[in-house]
């Protein structure tokens, strides 16, 4: 009978722990309350979206038999391991009372303790070779300002075909002004990192996107190149260049409907990932941010104290002070240790963050004039602090006006080039936002770095709706509506 209850026990422990389980952060204002840690263990955790959702795989095997909720402002839930289940989860806001050996001890202007973050900073931070496990979503909604398509060379000899090109290329440039699209992009996988050096292993990537309606620069010179297909060979090859730059040595006139694109140089978002957290994990190096560097050129006022973890937290605001600086936000500073546990800045007004302007020379141009970021880091048991979560919204303007040429792969060296050359024209206001979870984050040795060898390329899946399949089992930022509703 005793075996009997032991095996039926054990059943019902197993079903428990091996449950994913959703649920919402909420304040006493019945609101959301966005990138909250829940964390079971002292390395395995989620945070919660944007909108305060959150789904976390409870592991079969863990070191703790509680979950904390902890964000900056609000006291930490505990909730048992046995009790935590799907639903509504409520954070109290820490109410800071301080006593008089606190203000008389702690009591710093704002630039002393900058000063002592500085000063603290290659402790609290180790500059250490780590393998992470990462989550990046981005998502993209661009806005076609003008867009022209024109034919400008040909070497066809019907004047009939002319003529039918130039109509499609009308008619096509025209359907994109004035619309607009939005898509998401999403990867998962493992970040190498070495010093300044860094490789990427890519398990999953997908992206969400209605192909037909997307209005991206690189959706553009696609469509702009199946519309070339219905008036060109239909069992030739073709070399298509932009200006200079070649796009495709042997471009395939017959249609095709693959739905994984293959071939994505895994370099591109290496550079993603590593631009979003790595100067961020290094900021104290990181002359970019100069409002923890260069302390002449903004003013700062201590707002108050806040805590996190149980732990008191200095809030610093920031705005510019000279011309020279760029930036205003918040700082927010672990009153023990001077480490930073989260970071706020805004691209002032009227300020640029990136301008590339080749508009005579290659015909492009593009500004980031709006930039806004938000980080969190959090500190292992050993005290060293890392990055846990950035997001980035930008906004960008880009402006195109490229020229495509398609030439004719020869069958026999005699015969005649055949040729078309196109101008492309295209503005577009875009607005993206990348959000980078740092799932796990461990310390390896020199010889586990060298061993790894990353992938020239990776390959990503097209989906048309949302599927909630996709991150089954994976411990990954909750979708949003906008994503769930998709379609």
């Amino acid at each position: 009978m005793r075996i009997l209850i032991y095996l039926a026990l054990l059943l019902y422990t197993n079903n428990i722990v091996a449950q994913s389980v959703t649920g919402k952060i909420i304040d006493n204002k019945q609101q959301p309350v966005a990138y909250v840690s829940i964390q079971i263990g002292p390395t395995y955790g989620v945070v919660s979206n944007e909108e305060g959702d959150f789904v976390i795989n409870i592991p079969k095997e863990n070191d703790s038999d509680k979950v904390i909720f902890s964000c900056i402002g609000f006291e930490n839930l505990e909730v048992p391991l046995y009790d935590f289940k799907s639903g509504t989860y409520t954070l109290k806001e820490k109410v800071n009372v301080l006593d008089e050996v606190f203000i008389t001890n702690k009591k710093l202007t704002p630039i002393e303790i900058l000063t002592e973050v500085k000063k603290n900073a290659p402790t609290n931070y180790n500059n250490e070779t780590v393998k992470e496990t990462f989550f990046l979503r981005s998502s993209f909604n661009n806005k076609v300002i003008d867009s022209k398509f024109e034919l400008v060379k040909s070497s066809l000899d019907k004047k009939s075909t002319l003529k039918d090109i130039n109509k499609d290329l009308d008619s096509n440039s025209k359907k994109f002004i004035n619309r607009s699209s939005k898509d998401y992009a999403e990867s998962y996988g493992f970040l190498y990192q070495q010093n300044n050096e860094a490789k990427l292993f890519i398990e999953k990537a997908v992206e969400l996107k209605n192909k037909e309606k997307d209005v991206s620069g690189d959706q553009m010179n696609k469509k702009l190149i199946e519309v070339m297909k219905r008036h060109l060979e239909p069992d030739a090859t073709y070399k298509v260049k932009s200006g200079l730059f070649p796009i495709d040595d042997s471009l395939k006139i017959k249609n095709s409907s693959k739905e994984v694109r293959t071939g994505v140089k895994t370099a591109s978002l290496r550079n993603q990932i590593t631009s979003l957290s790595t100067y961020l994990n290094k900021f104290y190096t990181n002359k970019t941010l100069d409002f923890l560097t260069e302390f002449k050129r903004y003013t700062y006022t201590l707002e108050g104290y806040t805590s996190f973890n149980d732990e008191t937290v200095y809030v610093i605001d920031f705005k510019p002070e000279k011309s020279s600086a760029k930036y205003y936000g918040k700082i927010y500073v672990n009153a023990s240790d001077y480490a930073i546990v989260k970071l706020q800045y805004n691209l002032a007004d009227g300020e640029v963050q990136e301008s590339v302007n080749l508009k005579f020379l290659l015909g492009v141009k593009m500004v980031e004039d709006q930039v806004k970021i938000t980080a969190t880091f959090t500190k292992d048991e050993r005290g060293i602090y890392a990055l846990n979560f950035v997001k980035k919204e930008q906004r960008t303007y880009m402006y195109m006006n490229r020229p495509l040429k398609f030439t004719k792969n020869k069958t026999d060296k005699d015969e005649e080039t055949k040729m078309l050359k196109i101008n492309l024209l295209a503005e577009i206001n875009s607005n993206s936002m990348h959000e980078l979870f740092i799932i796990d984050r461990k310390p390896i040795n020199n010889d586990e770095y060298k061993k790894f060898t990353e992938k020239e390329k990776y390959d990503i899946n097209y989906l048309e709706k949302y599927d909630a399949s996709v991150w089954k089992n994976y411990n990954i930022l909750a979708p949003v509506e906008a994503i769930k509703n998709y379609d």
